[in-house]
C-alpha cells in the first residue's frame, strides 16, 4: 500500500493508490497505463476555455465521481454530492454519515469531509496542507482515525472526534507508510495496513494496534504474500481479508490460482484457520450488520454477495451471489459501502467530467475501457 512501487503524484510525492501493490503485475500495469492516459486527457481538456456562468466547473475544476444508491439488482435510487475527485468512502456505523477524502486541486492532496447522507451536506473535518487519504469511524461513531503525512516521515495514524474542532492527536507513528481500514466492535483494536515491499517485490502486510494495555502493534497477517483490506465482523470475533498465494485453507469455496488476490476469513484473535470466500478474486470486503453476509468485488468490477454462516470456530459459506458490476472510480480506495440492512449500495460512482457543461465531455472507466488502454 505504499513506498514498494506504488503510483505517485508527481507534484507532491505521495502515494496516489495505496491498494496498488495488491494488484498482480497484469493489473498494476493498466492502471499505470489508465492514469496516465487520465492526466493526459484531463490536462488537455481542461485547458479548454468554458464561459463564464456556469458555477465550479467554469474556473476548469475536474469533476471525477459522484456518490449514487443502487439496489441489489444495480437500480440506481439517488445520488448525493457535487460532482469532484472523491478518493474513498467509509459510512458510519449507524449509516447516517460518510467520510470522503476530497483532492485539493491547488495543492494536490485531500482532505477528509464528512457527508451528511440525508442531505447531501459536507464539512470539513481535516485541513492540513499535508495528505490524508483514509479514514475509519469507531463503534460508538464519535471518534476516528486517519492517516496523514503531517509528520514529514510517512503516513501516520491521528485520532480526533467525528465533529471536527477536537485535537487530532497522533495515534501511531513510524518510518512505514500505514492504512486504518478496521476498528473492532469493543473498540479495542484497530487493523491498519502497511506496505514494506520495495523495488519489484512490493507487498502489504495487515497489523493489529492494541487501544488498550501496552498499545504495541503486532502482526495479523505479514508474510512474502500480499495481505489487505481486513475487515472486522459485526461481533468482532472474524476477520475477512484478501491475499494472495495463501496455500492450504480450511475449505469454503475452490483454491484460487496463487498470486491472485481472493477473499478469506479468519477467527480473531488469529488461530491459523481460514476459510476461502471469493473464487476468481476477491477484495474489499463489506459486512452486512447482521453478520450473515459479505460483499465484495471481482477484478471485472462484479459486486458479489456472500451468505455466510459462523458457528463457534466453524465458518460456512452457504451461497455466493452475483449482483451487478460497479462502475467506480477508484478501484485501489473503498469504492463502495453497503446500508446497515444490507439492501442498498453506495457507490464512489466514475463520471470523469473535465469542464462540465462547456467542454460537453464525459469519460466512464469500465473493464472494456481499462482493456481498450491495455491494448497493445
Amino acid at each position: 500500500m505504499a513506498e514498494g512501487g506504488g503510483l505517485l503524484n508527481r507534484c507532491t510525492g505521495q502515494n496516489l493508490y495505496p491498494g496498488f501493490e495488491s494488484l498482480p503485475h497484469r493489473q498494476r500495469g493498466v492502471f499505470r497505463r489508465a492514469a496516465a492516459w487520465g492526466a493526459v486527457l484531463v490536462g488537455l481538456l481542461v485547458t479548454t476555455p468554458a464561459p463564464r456562468g456556469h458555477g465550479a466547473h467554469a474556473q476548469g475544476i475536474t469533476a471525477v465521481s459522484q456518490f449514487a444508491w443502487f439496489d441489489r439488482t444495480g437500480r440506481r435510487l439517488g445520488t448525493f454530492g457535487e460532482l469532484a475527485d472523491y478518493l474513498g468512502m467509509e459510512l458510519s456505523r449507524d449509516g447516517r454519515r460518510l467520510a470522503v477524502p476530497v483532492l485539493d486541486t491547488s495543492l494536490g492532496t485531500h482532505d477528509i469531509y464528512i457527508f451528511d447522507v440525508a442531505s447531501g451536506r459536507r464539512t470539513r473535518l481535516t485541513s492540513h496542507p499535508a495528505d490524508e487519504n483514509w479514514l475509519i469511524w469507531s463503534p460508538d461513531d464519535r471518534r476516528v482515525v486517519f492517516n496523514s503525512t503531517r509528520s514529514g516521515r510517512s503516513l501516520d495514524l491521528f485520532q480526533t472526534t467525528s465533529t471536527g474542532g477536537g485535537a487530532e492527536d497522533v495515534l501511531l507513528a513510524d518510518n512505514v507508510a500505514k492504512w486504518p481500514v478496521t476498528w473492532s466492535p469493543d473498540g479495542r483494536h484497530i487493523l491498519y495496513v502497511t506496505s514494506p515491499g520495495t523495488g519489484d517485490v512490493p507487498n502489504n502486510d495487515i497489523w493489529v494496534l492494541p487501544l488498550v494495555g501496552d498499545r504495541k502493534p503486532y502482526p495479523f497477517l505479514a508474510t512474502a504474500a500480499t495481505e489487505n483490506w481486513p475487515a472486522f465482523s459485526p461481533d468482532g470475533k472474524w476477520v475477512a481479508y484478501s491475499a494472495t498465494g495463501q496455500g492450504e485453507v480450511v475449505p469454503g469455496g475452490p483454491q484460487g490460482p496463487r498470486g491472485e488476490l481472493e477473499l478469506y476469513v479468519a477467527q480473531f484473535p488469529p488461530t491459523g484457520l481460514k476459510w476461502q470466500i471469493s473464487s476468481g478474486g476477491g477484495f474489499q470486503a463489506r459486512w452486512r450488520r447482521d453478520g450473515n453476509e459479505l460483499f465484495y468485488l471481482t477484478p471485472s468490477r462484479t459486486l458479489m454477495a456472500a451468505t455466510v454462516n459462523a458457528s463457534g470456530s466453524s465458518f460456512e459459506v452457504r451461497s455466493r451471489q452475483v449482483l451487478f458490476e460497479a462502475r467506480f472510480a477508484y478501484a485501489l480506495y473503498h469504492a463502495y459501502d453497503v446500508s446497515p440492512d444490507g439492501q442498498r449500495i453506495l457507490i464512489n460512482t466514475a463520471v470523469l467530467s473535465p469542464g462540465g457543461p462547456a467542454t460537453n465531455a464525459r469519460l466512464f472507466w469500465t473493464p472494456k475501457t481499462l482493456a481498450q488502454v491495455d491494448s497493445p
